[in-house]
């Protein structure tokens, strides 16, 4: 009986340690007790006893000054031993420096976690460089070229199903919201090879996107071009730029088991 009420105290601990870390967001990257109290219903006490041990522990750090929690490097070193163990990335990431290198854009491997694109790697273009990185961000399917790219080679039906249960936001005037207009696009996708966002996520940004395939043949990730429309130039560049990107594809593709990814288009 002592054992079962030191087993469910542990597990609580756990829960409680779990659900204090996911309070961190990009949105809110440093917290406080008294605001990780309130979101997870918690006394002030426990919070701060488990945010002790966490210090302790490294996985969260205190600023002295501020009174503020921010997640700490024990953190960073499990996030990279997480990326570490992704074969698909090992694979892409020498192929996505090439395409920066070669065509001075963005290159970007994302795949589909919690119904919305989860990136894995990520190439900044050295002409627009970011201050912050997108690795272990995710964004929406229906507004980015990876997002579309993935929905495209579901199952029959699972994305027809997954649109009508998920809000389409959207995030300029140029996101499409029509579950219809989104899965005609999706056909041009499929029959093309490749999916095209045109500032539907962030207005003054494009990107061309194709798919990776595994061993089975099955679409496991998305590389995707990006950057500002003066940069990409598809209007005049888009042959160019998915002939490049599918080439860069099939390679990976190739490096992931997929032997025929030549005359899979």
């Amino acid at each position: 009986m002592k054992e079962e009420k030191n087993t469910a105290l542990l597990t609580q601990s756990v829960t409680r340690a779990l659900a204090i870390l996911s309070c961190f967001s990009d949105e809110q990257p440093e917290v406080r007790i008294i605001d990780v109290a309130k979101k997870l219903n918690l006394t002030q006490s426990n919070v701060s006893r488990l945010l002790t041990t966490m210090v302790c522990l490294g996985f969260v750090e205190k600023d002295e000054f501020s009174g503020f929690y921010r997640l700490g490097p024990e953190i960073v070193s499990l996030g990279g031993i997480a990326l570490n163990h992704y074969e698909i990335r090992k694979q892409a990431l020498p192929e996505l420096h090439q395409l920066e290198s070669r065509l001075g854009l963005g290159a970007n491997l994302a795949i589909l976690n919690k119904q919305r694109i989860f990136y894995l790697a990520h190439v900044d273009s050295h002409q627009s460089p970011r201050m912050y990185t997108l690795i272990g961000r995710s964004n929406p399917l229906h507004a980015t070229g990876i997002g579309k790219v993935l929905l495209a080679h579901m199952e029959e039906g699972k994305a027809a199903s997954l649109l009508k249960e998920e809000e389409l936001v959207a995030y300029t005037d140029k996101t499409i919201t029509d579950p219809l207009h989104l899965l005609a696009q999706l056909e041009t996708v499929r029959k093309q090879g490749y999916a095209i966002e045109d500032e539907e996520l962030a207005l003054g940004r494009v990107c061309l996107a194709c798919p990776v395939r595994g061993r089975t043949g099955g679409v496991i990730a998305g590389i995707s071009l990006s950057g500002p429309v003066t940069e990409m130039k598809l209007a005049s560049r888009q042959t160019e730029l998915a002939q490049i990107l599918i080439e860069t594809t099939d390679r990976i593709s190739m490096k992931m088991g997929y032997i025929t990814a030549g005359s899979g288009r």
